[in-house]
């Protein structure tokens, strides 16, 4: 329990990390260049689209060390084994989609579920950054 705690928490933080410098680099160019308000939304919902399939990935990564390195538990179900498999169970989880096709087990369940809280709370710090981020114009009739 005390590795899979560990994987969580290392993940998780570098999750958080990744999110939060590219929110920082969009504040940042936003200072720097004043786009149009479509063009800043579209900039910045694109850029956190990049930086949550990136997240995924570093939970995909995160998973496959502990399953095969680590052997904290498996995957059962439609799971080959493949990168492939891996970024798919790391997507369903992150999202909270939870299709349940693939099915974790041992101490990758703990994993697993807190990837779910963590892509819950990217989500919706996307969302309250974005609304943040353009509210001002939204007042000045989105130029």
């Amino acid at each position: 329990m005390l590795a899979a705690t560990a994987i969580t928490v290392i993940v998780s933080a570098i999750v958080i990390l990744v999110h939060f410098e590219t929110m920082t680099w969009l504040t940042r160019l936003d200072r720097m260049i004043h786009w149009p308000t479509r063009l800043t939304l579209l900039t910045g919902l694109f850029t956190l689209f990049a930086a949550h399939s990136l997240e995924v990935w570093i939970f995909a990564g995160g998973l496959y060390v502990a399953t095969e390195v680590l052997e904290l538990g498996t995957l059962a179900g439609a799971f080959d084994g493949s990168a492939r498999d891996y970024l798919y169970i790391s997507l369903v989880n992150y999202t909270t989609l939870g299709y349940g096709e693939i099915v974790p087990t041992g101490h990758l369940r703990t994993i697993c579920g807190f990837e779910a809280l963590i892509g819950l709370l990217m989500v919706g710090w996307t969302t309250a950054f974005t609304v943040f981020r353009l509210t001002d114009r939204w007042k000045a009739n989105l130029d």
